[in-house]
């Protein structure tokens, strides 16, 4: 796959994103952030470029996985996290219209955040993951703009701890595989 048709791939998904998709679009980052997060690939420590470019890959993924996942159960929403997804979908759509240049925008703003996230918080996952999920979203909200919105990162909070509601009250993605039952 040549690298146009990788950015035809990513416009395409920022483009097809709606507010439907919103949910779907966090419990999968989330999940797969977490999953990444979790795993010997995550060295703890000593995180570069490379550890930040796939969790980009991880956004790029997530945004078409929405397309196809609805999930089975869903936090409430609330006006600020209703706030943060339509600036997220309006982002998406901005970047998608600046096409191999929007996606260029978003990995030069993600690229030097998620590495300072990640080492800001080594150690610690669970701040690592919600730092993560923050940025990857954040920086689709802003699109091809400078405007800075802490509405959207409150509404994005909101949405992963909402989430992680979610999670601890037992939800598991269809592809995880479910926990022994406790009986």
């Amino acid at each position: 796959m040549s690298d146009e048709d990788w950015e035809d791939d990513i416009v395409r998904a920022l483009r097809s994103l709606t507010t439907d998709e919103s949910a779907s679009l966090e419990i999968v980052l989330i999940d797969a952030v977490a999953e990444w997060l979790l795993s010997g690939a995550n060295p703890g420590d000593g995180y570069d470029e490379g550890h930040a470019g796939h969790l980009v890959s991880t956004l790029f993924t997530a945004l078409d996985t929405a397309r196809t996942f609805q999930p089975q159960q869903q936090p409430p929403v609330t006006d600020e996290i209703e706030h943060a997804r339509t600036k997220v979908v309006d982002g998406a759509h901005e970047l998608a219209k600046a096409g191999g240049e929007g996606i260029q925008l978003i990995v030069s703003r993600l690229i030097p955040a998620l590495m300072a996230e990640l080492r800001n918080n080594a150690g610690e996952r669970g701040k690592q993951a919600h730092g993560v999920f923050g940025y990857l979203l954040y920086a689709l909200a802003i699109g091809t703009g400078e405007e800075q919105d802490p509405a959207v990162m409150d509404g994005l909070t909101a949405a992963f701890v909402a989430w992680d509601a979610v999670l601890r009250g037992g939800y598991v993605v269809p592809w995880r595989p479910r926990p022994p039952s406790a009986d």
